[in-house]
């Protein structure tokens, strides 16, 4: 560990060669900041202070001046994560030197580097329109990262229409005058009309927008940072018991003879196309996110190994993930191609395997498959009821049915779960994906669904040993149930 003087808070500047060990231990006292210079890289330093570790390099121009660059923000090896401001200290190295080799050039990066951060601040954002704009076109450009990855594109369209929608009276305040009770005004007024979770939704937007804007030297406040959301926001937990999970699957098969209410005691029947039952379907045997399955195309499905690889960009998590299907999802996914348009003389079929109404939208809208769940749901009585506690539901399912949790949440594609091991360890030198037991998992939910939807069908073949303990392992809490009834989930 790298000594440090106590009861000082002058710079201190030792020289040593910086490795991550002596880096990751490195500790300036309270208030105090401490350079630690590379002898294994001329002019490379980290400044360490209470809560930050910033890298940076110093050269000389012809003029004897010492100009210092910031290179970005240190970062241990195991939680490297491609952001380009976070660096080891073998990526610290690696930009000095590319820098050095600009000064070497008879460059000035330092200069070039003021210039150009001066041509941003001259740029017209004056208004919060135009900051807005500014910050979208970064996002799509991946300039800026505020989670060390890039948005995905159907994020950035999401976030596009919460702002036309709910921010645009905002638009035209001049971007410093943008006070707290402003932004407070149509929070309130969503929350007022019982879209809490939108109104914490739109302050998260605007927080991000004005964020950036700090970052770039455009602005000097956050209004909607200082601002904390206005709704609560338990997790929800709602899991779908068997006798929902039974006319859910009816009404996906069949919703012939189905009327959801309608104000005034009319109603109305349940419209509601193939594709989009399919895609709800789905999701239920897959346990995968709505988006995703709206987006499916026909090249990510590999029928013969019985996989789906979706691909990063159009992933939550980032990450490519290959998700096993079951007998079931792959009839389910040839019947959707099924159901596809005939393309136009010339044209080459659709990619998707739910095709959009327009070129403009060329896949299923997720949007689209939330509206149907609603429909579906009032006509069946379970209005509480979302495409998301599908997953939820299905993942219970496997819990209780003894899959364990690491696989669980591989087969969820969620980040962080690391099944014990160490970040490094998991991240780079345990390259699997874990597909023989995310198969399992999968081929066991399918039998516990089917035998929940036709309990009076024999047991699947697929997986006798599953099948002969679904209706014990699905029985999930219900408030109507006798109070002896077995299996309830607390």
């Amino acid at each position: 560990m790298c000594p440090s003087r106590r009861g000082s808070s002058e710079n201190w500047m030792p020289t040593l060669k910086l490795t991550d060990r002596t880096v990751s231990s490195a500790k300036a006292v309270e208030g105090g900041r401490l350079e630690l210079w590379d002898t294994a890289l001329k002019g490379l330093y980290l400044r360490v202070s209470s809560d930050t570790k910033i890298w940076g390099y110093r050269y000389r121009r012809p003029d004897g001046s010492q100009p210092r660059i910031r290179l970005g923000h240190y970062v241990p090896p195991e939680h490297a994560t491609g952001d380009t401001s976070a660096l080891t200290v073998a990526g610290a190295r690696a930009r000095a030197r590319k820098i050095q080799t600009e000064v070497d050039d008879g460059g000035d990066p330092a200069t070039r580097r003021q210039l150009k951060k001066a041509e941003a601040k001259a740029e017209a954002i004056r208004t919060v329109d135009d900051l807005a704009e500014a910050y979208f076109a970064v996002c799509e450009t991946g300039e800026y990262r505020p989670s060390r990855r890039r948005k995905r594109p159907q994020t950035i369209k999401a976030e596009r229409y919460l702002y036309r929608k709910y921010l645009a009276s905002l638009g035209s305040i001049r971007v410093e005058a943008l006070t707290r009770d402003a932004v407070r005004k149509p929070l309130r007024e969503l929350l007022a009309a019982g879209r809490g979770v939108t109104s914490n939704r739109v302050r998260g937007l605007l927080r991000q927008i004005y964020a950036w804007g700090t970052l770039e030297g455009r602005v000097t406040r956050n209004p909607a940072g200082e601002l904390a959301d206005l709704a609560e926001e338990p997790p929800r937990t709602r899991i779908l018991t068997d006798e929902e999970t039974r006319a859910l699957w009816s009404a996906l098969i069949d919703p012939s003879g189905l009327r959801r209410p309608l104000p005034g005691g009319r109603d109305e029947p349940v419209m509601v196309s193939r594709p989009v039952r399919i895609a709800i379907q789905l999701a239920m045997l897959t346990l995968q996110r709505r988006g995703e399955i709206a987006m499916m195309r026909v090249p990510e499905i590999d029928f013969a190994a019985r996989v789906w690889t979706i691909p990063a960009e159009k992933t939550k998590a980032g990450r490519v993930t290959a998700v096993p299907l079951c007998g079931t999802a792959i009839s389910l996914i040839r019947e959707a191609m099924s159901l596809r348009p005939e393309p136009q003389p010339g044209e080459a079929p659709s990619p998707f395997v739910f095709v959009g109404r327009s070129k403009v939208s060329p896949c299923l809208s997720p949007a689209a498959i939330s509206h149907a769940m609603r429909d579906i749901r009032e006509g069946i009585g379970s209005p509480d009821i979302t495409v998301h506690d599908l997953r939820r539901s299905g993942a219970t399912r496997l819990a209780i049915a003894g899959v364990s949790p690491f696989i669980l949440s591989k087969l969820l594609n969620h980040a962080g779960d690391l099944g014990g091991g160490s970040p490094i360890t998991m991240a780079v030198y345990v390259q699997h994906n874990y597909m023989a037991e995310k198969q399992a998992a999968i081929t066991r939910l399918e039998a516990l669904l089917l035998s929940v939807v036709n309990p009076s069908a024999e047991s699947s073949a697929a997986a006798p040993d599953y099948a002969m303990t679904a209706r014990s392992a699905l029985r999930f809490f219900n408030p109507s149930a006798d109070e002896g009834t077995s299996g309830r989930q607390p």
